[in-house]
């Protein structure tokens, strides 16, 4: 199994593979549809990968500022967004690095990027969860919305973090930004039984994929949290 950062720098058709089979019922855009007016926005996306959050409110927004560690992701960003390309600025940037741009954006939004930061991240949760808000906050207008999406658990019976620095960067996420949480199902549909054990085992190792092969479905539970409110000062 490789490693995520491997995955990300080498394995974009295997990671779009993983992520075309996730939230089949569609949960997640009727769910930033709810949370956020997009139309005519200035929007800045952390960890951007693929493009797969981006495509999902990238149609109404006046201007996206995106950044993703690995180029190789952007690449695969810049062609599925290519009908969007006179409102894109892809550049390569670490979360805990961006760079201060010309214009504040209204809008920031994070989807499964932030976790992976204060997992592998030095130092205490709150540390890097601080470093990460501050690096957001001197390119987002004062008051502007923060939206972060992460995991909340794979082939899981009920929403839970599935790491210890994860549950007490939710609970900072509440607590500290007083960010609001919701929970949605984003499960994963897969063409069998077969090819779910195969490319979730890829990704999260060969426990996941004999529990998905002996579960025998092609549909995987997937649990999604959504965090929304101003930037805190």
């Amino acid at each position: 199994m490789p490693s995520m950062y491997d995955i990300y720098r080498r394995h974009r058709a295997e990671y779009d593979r993983l992520v075309a089979a996730e939230d089949y019922a569609r949960h997640l855009p009727d769910c930033l549809a709810a949370l956020a007016d997009w139309r005519g926005k200035s929007v800045l996306e952390g960890g951007l990968g693929t493009g797969r959050v981006t495509e999902l409110y990238v149609e109404p927004v006046r201007h996206v500022a995106g950044f993703d560690r690995e180029a190789h992701m952007l690449e695969a960003a810049r062609e599925r967004l290519a009908r969007y390309a006179d409102k894109l600025d892809l550049r390569p940037a670490d979360n805990l690095d961006l760079p201060l741009l010309p214009e504040q954006a209204e809008i920031f939004v994070e989807g499964w990027s932030w976790g992976h930061s204060v997992v592998d991240g030095p130092g205490s949760v709150e540390s890097v969860a601080d470093a990460l808000f501050a690096n957001v906050r001197k390119n987002l207008v004062a008051g502007g919305l923060v939206l972060l999406i992460e995991t909340l658990g794979t082939n899981a019976l009920a929403p839970a973090a599935p790491h210890p620095r994860l549950a007490e960067f939710y609970s900072l996420l509440q607590s500290r930004y007083g960010l609001r949480q919701a929970a949605i199902s984003t499960d994963y549909r897969f063409p069998s039984a077969r090819d779910a054990a195969e490319t979730l085992g890829f990704f999260f190792g060969e426990p996941m994929a004999q529990a998905v092969l002996a579960a025998g479905s092609a549909i995987v539970p997937e649990w999604t949290g959504v965090w929304t409110g101003p930037m805190p000062a």
